[in-house]
């Protein structure tokens, strides 16, 4: 794989995991206008591992004050109500074993599509659609009274982590994104945003390393790459998400996600030309 490839690759893999883009959206646009050439499936198997790591540096707080919350909840279980970081520490645990498990069950469909233009293109309009929503997010649970505190005004624990791990898992589809699809729903159901932003990211962990894991099993090729190009690619990985995951904190304190939709939105429709353009059966 050419070296200039590599890069553009490791850039797409890191900066549009971590903001939600969509990777699959943006390697679909990549692999029909830029031509990166053959990856080989390893490779991002390999890079999944440095754009964990860089969520997780970026979500590093959220994720300690879970940890160290949610093991007092464990013999205090009504922390799991009363502790923002316990509550984290569920949310973190059922949403993600609930994605996992969703992802298991649409991705063997999700595969068939991976490489179709036209499906891609539908799943960057409904990644654009559903962050330009977040502008109309309620601010809290309906039912919430005026001055309660902030846990309380979001929605029941295990409706939250429910319909996170539920998205988050049906963003297998190409042209979603991880992150777009839990941050929205936990936005929606009445997280701060200065909250759901880290919460999404580490929501994402383990699906990347589960992915990493599952490629690296099945002894998938690197694409001839050398150790060379291959720490290259990690590096850029590593440092593309941590930058995009910067920016999407950023972002979502202030409440403009919605601005990401102005690129997404374009990128669908300009995907659903192509494939339009495209004789039947290539669609």
């Amino acid at each position: 794989m050419p070296l200039l490839h590599l890069v553009v690759l490791a850039v797409l893999q890191g900066a549009a995991e971590a903001l939600p883009v969509s990777p699959s959206g943006h390697a679909a646009a990549a692999r029909l206008w830029f031509s990166p050439g053959a990856a080989g499936p390893g490779l991002e198997a390999v890079l999944h591992l440095a754009t964990a790591l860089a969520l997780g540096i970026a979500a590093r707080k959220r994720l300690a004050s879970a940890l160290g919350e949610g093991v007092r909840a464990i013999a205090r279980p009504m922390l799991f109500q009363a502790s923002p970081g316990a509550r984290d520490a569920a949310v973190l645990v059922i949403a993600s074993a609930v994605s996992l498990g969703t992802a298991s069950l649409v991705a063997p469909r999700a595969a068939t599509l991976r490489d179709a233009p036209f499906a891609t293109g539908i799943g960057l309009l409904v990644t654009g659609v559903a962050l330009a929503s977040t502008r109309w997010a309620r601010r809290g649970w309906p039912g919430a009274r005026r001055g309660d505190a902030p846990a309380t005004q979001e929605a029941p624990l295990l409706l939250l982590a429910a319909l996170a791990g539920i998205a988050h898992g049906l963003a297998a589809f190409p042209g979603a994104s991880r992150v777009g699809a839990a941050l929205t729903v936990l936005l929606w159901l009445g997280v701060r945003p200065s909250r759901a932003a880290p919460l999404a990211l580490a929501i994402t962990l383990p699906s990347l390393l589960f992915a990493a894991a599952q490629g690296l099993a099945h002894g998938a090729e690197l694409g001839g790459i050398d150790p060379g190009g291959l720490a290259l690619g990690l590096v850029v990985t590593f440092l593309a998400a941590l930058l995009a995951s910067g920016v999407l904190i950023r972002l979502a304190s202030r409440r403009r996600l919605p601005a990401l939709a102005l690129w997404i939105i374009p990128l669908g429709l300009a995907l659903l030309a192509y494939a339009r353009a495209l004789p039947a059966s290539g669609t």
